[in-house]
């Protein structure tokens, strides 16, 4: 199996080994200068996804790739919520994480749905979340405070 790759760097729409970023489109080097994602009140997604409240209102496009990379920067100790968007349902809805699956289908006896919201993060947190079919990726909370997010994804 080939993997696409553009001048050996990552790129959105192709199958990829290393994350790439989510602010970034383009091909990127081999260090990254840490950018962070912009972060929404829920009712101003815009499910039209259209260029005129930024991207942020719009969401961020994943690729379809397979996983989210965050790492949560918060001395304020404010809660995030994250938003899944598929072009073929054309509307926002919470993220909900299995709580309880290990790795490929593997599950313990707990067989729940929680929210990926992240709440009383203190100091720098890295957290890798599974977005398999999410086309787009949106970064809510009621009040970020002085939260900074960064984001990349990946499929692998």
């Amino acid at each position: 199996m080939a993997i696409l790759q553009h001048q050996g760097n990552a790129s959105l729409y192709s199958r990829n080994r290393r994350p790439f970023g989510l602010t970034n489109n383009s091909a990127i080097g081999d260090k990254c200068a840490a950018t962070s994602v912009g972060i929404v009140a829920f009712g101003d997604l815009n499910d039209s996804i259209d260029t005129e409240n930024g991207a942020a209102a719009n969401g961020y496009a994943t690729g379809n790739a397979s996983y989210l990379h965050l790492q949560i920067e918060n001395d304020d100790a404010k809660g995030m919520t994250l938003y899944g968007y598929n072009y073929t349902f054309g509307a926002w809805a919470i993220l909900y994480l299995p709580l309880g699956v290990l790795h490929n289908g593997i599950t313990t006896n707990a067989k729940a749905w929680v929210a990926a919201t992240f709440l009383s993060v203190s100091g720098k947190q890295i957290y890798t979340v599974p977005i398999f079919g999410i086309d787009r990726i949106a970064f809510t909370s009621a009040d970020a405070g002085n939260m900074v997010v960064r984001a990349a994804c990946s499929t692998f």
